[in-house]
């Protein structure tokens, strides 16, 4: 169609994320997911990490990262640039296609580790491809999703974006969205992640609603590195899991750890990491948890700003 045709002629602007790109990309249809429905599988490299990333344009998150030339979520990848380093380790549960998981590869470089979750299986061949093409032998890829203990659950997946998928369970009114269901095993995180690993551990857990037993099967690894990590915090996909924010804060804070917003603020062209401390009823949807007893203040002293 003539809008999807126009939309390409902005790529230029839109990869340079000059200013007014995203009322330009909206007004020419690129949130419109009626218009993509037969959209085009597009292989770009990403500005940030220059690997190599296979995207299906019929997808919005995709598409947003076609059109930008990066994963959608900024902060997430600045916190990384800024804070994952050379040597250093990086655990990515609910990897979905691997865009974390890319990114994290470059910053821990081959002297450092990755290690990727992700039940589905559809996204799993995607994950596996996305890596394999980029040759990345610093990243361990785990076709499984991860719990308190091990058991049997369904993974339920709504609407047809690939990496919606959830172990929660599905609110009645929803039941119409779903278009897959697997019945698969989940493992505790500190029976498959290796005793030792390098340098600083991070942790990024995406799960929709799982984090809070993610994070209890991750006890041990919690107890003895003291890794960064970063969740995933929205209440209705809390409250599905049976869970709260307040519950997942006292579990954070009983480990120890501070809760801090992750966001950016752009100057002329750039936009620059800023960090701010939180309390319990100011949570953001992705917060850093950080450990008193790790010394990561150090790398990100300057991106600290009063709440």
């Amino acid at each position: 169609m003539k809008s999807t045709k126009l939309i390409y002629m902005i790529l230029p602007y839109t990869r340079r994320e000059l200013p007014g790109w995203g009322k330009l990309f909206e007004n020419l249809g690129g949130y419109k997911s009626e218009l993509w429905k037969d959209a085009p599988i597009r292989t770009i490299r990403g500005k940030f990490h220059q690997y190599l990333m296979t995207l299906d344009l019929s997808s919005w998150h995709e598409r947003m990262t076609y059109f930008l030339g990066r994963y959608y979520e900024l902060d997430i990848q600045k916190f990384m640039i800024e804070a994952v380093k050379p040597g250093d380790s990086f655990i990515d549960v609910g990897a979905n296609l691997g865009m974390i998981t890319l990114m994290a590869a470059r910053c821990v470089t081959p002297t450092g580790t990755v290690h990727s979750f992700e039940p589905n299986p559809l996204v799993f061949k995607r994950l596996q491809a996305n890596v394999s093409n980029n040759e990345l032998q610093q990243v361990t890829l785990h076709n499984c999703g991860l719990a308190e203990g091990e058991s049997e659950l369904t993974l339920t997946v709504v609407n047809e974006e690939l990496g919606m998928g959830t172990f929660t369970k599905i609110p009645q009114q929803d039941e119409s969205l779903i278009s897959n269901q697997y019945q698969l095993t989940v493992y505790r995180g500190d029976d498959i992640l290796p005793e030792e690993l390098p340098g600083i551990t991070f942790i990024k857990i995406d799960v929709e609603g799982f984090e809070p037993l993610v994070i209890r099967g991750l006890d041990r690894t919690i107890q003895r590195l003291h890794p960064v990590i970063l969740t995933e915090v929205v209440p209705e996909h809390l409250e599905r899991g049976g869970f709260s924010v307040k519950e997942l804060c006292e579990i954070m804070q009983n480990y120890g750890y501070q809760p801090l917003n992750i966001s950016t603020k752009r100057s002329g062209l750039r936009h620059h990491l800023q960090l701010t401390k939180l309390t319990d009823n100011q949570m953001t949807e992705n917060v850093l948890w950080l450990h008193p007893e790790n010394n990561l203040s150090s790398r990100l002293e300057k991106y600290f700003k009063e709440s």
